[in-house]
């Protein structure tokens, strides 16, 4: 199984960052791997979705929801796809008016041996890429 977490305090007001990261049908637009994302329900609590990611020579797809609450939490309960277990979870504290402690927790496990080989040796490393990725959204674009 391959864990990352990352706390990191932001210049970025707490609204501003949760967002972005509630905003799932953007992902495509700056989330290396993330080739495109279906929303398949959406309601003020919850957003399915079905995630197709790509790197090198693989391409899955799955499904997830995607709990709000707003400027507080963003969690991913996995639904269906190549994962014997997902999990993404982003906590939200307001330090202060233009200032945000964000804590991001991602774990999984592919089903697939040869998935869980063949990503071994890039995969932490691109879960770091994908929290940057949201960072560098964040110094680009005003929300």
């Amino acid at each position: 199984m391959v864990s990352f977490s990352k706390n990191k305090i932001l210049n970025h007001p707490v609204k501003k960052i949760y967002n972005i990261i509630a905003d799932v049908k953007k992902y495509p637009d700056f989330l290396p791997w993330c080739n495109e994302i279906t929303i398949k329900e959406k309601t003020k609590k919850y957003i399915i979705t079905e995630v197709k990611v790509g790197f090198k020579n693989i391409n899955e797809t799955y499904v997830c929801r995607v709990l709000l609450y707003p400027q507080k939490r963003i969690t991913l309960e996995y639904i269906s796809g190549p994962f014997e277990h997902l999990e993404i979870d982003w906590k939200f504290k307001k330090i202060t008016k233009i200032k945000t402690n964000v804590n991001f927790f991602c774990s999984f496990k592919f089903k697939s041996i040869f998935l869980r080989l063949s990503t071994s040796f890039f995969l932490e490393n691109a879960v770091e890429k994908m929290v940057d990725a949201f960072e560098k959204k964040l110094n680009n674009r005003t929300y």
